[in-house]
Formats: C-alpha cells, sequence, structure tokens
C-alpha cells in the first residue's frame, strides 16, 4: 500500500502552466544562431568606432579647407615681340629722306631735330625702323601702359569703372586736362578720369590711377612682368623733366598686344581703342592720313620731345602700327611737322602704293 502510494505520488499529472514555463526556460536557454552574433558584433563595433572618432575629433580636430575665390586673369600677361620679317629698304630711304640717319650729321645740328621711330605693317610684318630700342623720354606716352594696367584689374574684378576717385593735393598737377581745376576732395569715376587720361592727356587724372593702382614701384614691376624693359615711371605727371621713359618699340609692342587681346579682354580692347580714337590732339599722325582712314592713338610732349603711337586701319582694311619720337629744340614747330611728314610717307607706302 505505501509502495503503491509512493507510486501514485511520482506518476501525478504534470499541470498545463508548469509545462508552459518549462518550454519558455528551455527557449530561452536554446544556442543563439550566428546571425545574431554578427548584428550583435556589428553593433558593438559601430559603437566602439564612434567613441574613437569622438575622441580623436576632441584630441586633433580636423582642418577646416578655405577656398579662395581668385580673380580671373583673362589673358597671359606678357607682351609678345613685334613680328618684324621684311625690312623696307624703300620705305626706309623715304623716311631718311627727311631726317639724317646720325644725330652727329649737319642736318641734325641744323635743324635740332633727332627721331628714333618704327613702322609696322602688322599682318606682312613689313617694316621700317630707325632707334627703335633707344631709352627717350616718355612724356604722356606713358599713359598707354598705365591704362593697360588699369584694365587688367578691371578684367580681374579688382576696380570698376563706377568707382569714385578721390582727389588730393597731392594727385592735382599742372600741364594738360581740366580735373586740376578741381577741389581737393572731389571725386570722379574710374571711368571718366581713365577717358580724361587718354583724350585730353590729363595729367591729374593720370597722378590719380598710379596711386589707385599701387604707386610707381608696382606698376613698373608690371610692366617689366609684360616683359617692357626700358618703360619706367620715375615721377608724378607732368614729369617735364623727362625721367619717365619708355622706347618706340615697346609703345609699339603694347599697342599690338592691345589690338590682339593679348595684354586685356576683348571688352576690354574695345574700350581702350575707342578712347584712344577719341585723343583730341590730332596734329601729327592723323594729319598724315589719307579719308577713310581710322587711327588710335596717344601723343606726348614735353617741350624738349614730341611723340605720337597709334594704330592705322586704312580704308582697304591694312592695319599697321606707327611710333615716332623726336628730340627737338623746345616747342620747336619743326617736331610735329617731322611727324606729319613721316606719317604721310608711311600711309602713301602702304596704302596707296607709292612706292618709288
Amino acid at each position: 500500500m505505501a509502495l503503491n502510494s509512493n507510486a501514485n505520488r511520482r506518476s501525478k499529472p504534470i499541470s498545463p502552466q508548469r509545462t508552459a514555463r518549462q518550454s519558455r526556460v528551455q527557449q530561452v536557454d536554446m544556442p543563439v544562431p550566428l546571425i545574431i552574433k554578427l548584428v550583435r558584433l556589428t553593433i558593438c563595433g559601430l559603437g566602439i568606432s564612434a567613441i574613437a572618432g569622438t575622441m580623436i575629433s576632441v584630441i586633433n580636430p580636423p582642418r577646416q579647407t578655405i577656398v579662395k575665390k581668385v580673380a580671373p586673369t583673362p589673358r597671359p600677361a606678357e607682351i609678345a615681340s613685334l613680328k618684324l620679317t621684311k625690312p623696307s629698304i624703300q620705305l626706309s630711304q623715304q623716311l631718311q629722306s627727311k631726317l639724317p640717319q646720325t644725330k652727329n650729321s649737319p642736318t641734325v645740328k641744323k635743324s635740332g631735330l633727332d627721331a628714333s621711330y618704327i613702322f609696322v605693317e602688322i599682318d606682312s610684318g613689313e617694316y621700317s625702323e630707325l632707334g627703335s630700342d633707344r631709352i627717350l623720354p616718355a612724356a604722356s606716352t606713358i599713359k598707354l601702359p598705365i591704362l593697360i594696367a588699369l584694365f587688367q584689374d578691371i578684367d580681374a574684378q579688382k576696380i570698376k569703372l563706377t568707382e569714385q576717385l578721390t582727389i588730393t593735393d597731392r594727385t592735382i598737377a599742372g600741364g594738360s586736362g581740366d580735373l586740376r581745376n578741381k577741389k581737393p576732395g572731389s571725386q570722379v569715376s574710374v571711368l571718366v578720369t581713365a577717358t580724361k587720361m587718354m583724350t585730353i592727356s590729363d595729367n591729374t587724372a593720370t597722378n590719380l590711377l598710379i596711386d589707385r593702382l599701387g604707386g610707381k614701384a608696382a606698376l613698373n614691376q608690371r610692366f617689366r612682368q609684360w616683359g617692357l624693359q626700358a618703360t619706367t615711371i620715375n615721377q608724378p605727371l607732368p614729369d617735364l623733366t623727362g625721367t619717365n621713359t619708355t622706347t618706340a618699340k615697346e609703345l609699339s609692342r603694347s599697342l599690338l598686344a592691345i589690338q590682339r587681346g593679348k595684354i586685356v579682354s576683348d571688352p576690354s580692347r574695345d574700350q581702350i581703342l575707342d578712347m584712344m580714337s577719341r585723343t583730341l590732339r590730332n596734329t601729327m599722325l592723323p594729319r598724315g592720313l589719307g579719308k577713310g582712314a581710322k587711327i588710335a592713338h596717344k601723343t606726348g610732349d614735353i617741350g624738349t620731345l614730341i611723340a605720337d603711337v597709334g594704330l592705322i586701319e586704312s580704308p582697304s582694311g591694312k592695319n599697321y602700327l606707327a611710333t615716332v619720337l623726336v628730340n627737338r629744340p623746345y616747342n620747336s614747330p619743326a617736331g610735329p611737322e617731322l611727324i606729319r611728314q613721316m606719317s604721310k610717307i608711311v600711309y602713301d607706302y602702304f596704302e596707296v602704293g607709292n612706292r618709288e
């Protein structure tokens, strides 16, 4: 009986609730599948990486990359050499008949005239020159490379034509121009300043632009970068003693670089040539041209030297450069007359065909 009662106790049926609890325990104790382990490892790895990255950024913060906005440079800086491929003996003979070749000749001593010049037909390279590398006073022809520098900075968006420049006691200059009549403190736009510098050869306007472009040393450095070795500003305008220098060849090279679009942008080229086509003093190179010819030019005059540099387009479409600098007795009318005669000879040679 006792045995039977013990057996009955051992064989007592298990309740459904207990079976469910055992089932849940078994599910918890089952081995973890491999995919779950991988997910766990990944999560742990990401957490460690985030912590490490934060620590590194605190210890060694990243450097901020600053992107500087560089203004565009429209054209190469160097002014190319002139294309001189065909020296014209006939043209040279005609020109030199008006002026002897050497300073010590009797005619030069009598007239007091001493010329340096170069004439070049652009497409063919036919030319005539005499002492075109001689370093001479620039007079107001120095305003041509100053204008180039200005429009380079306009192209590079460093200067705007609408910018206002302030006239000071230091920039006011005698001689040509009308800005000298303005009171110190008066303002004038860059466009008006540049236009007056070229059309009426305003010296005060020139000094304003020299200052705005960084001064004479900065401009001289730019001239050297362009390849101009003799063109130099030593004094503000009017520089009646002739310390500012250039050569006939360097002036012609500068004007050709403008015409070819090699030193400034095309819109700036057009604006420069438009200003130079409105030069009011037309008593030298323009007087030797035929009807229908066009000229963009810049004159210079300090009494003892007179000059004219120009780009001429003939009615037939020929383009040539003309640059003449003449030492003369102070204010001698023979200087402008010589330039007029030379201009006519060259025009007739290139356009009319007068090659006798």
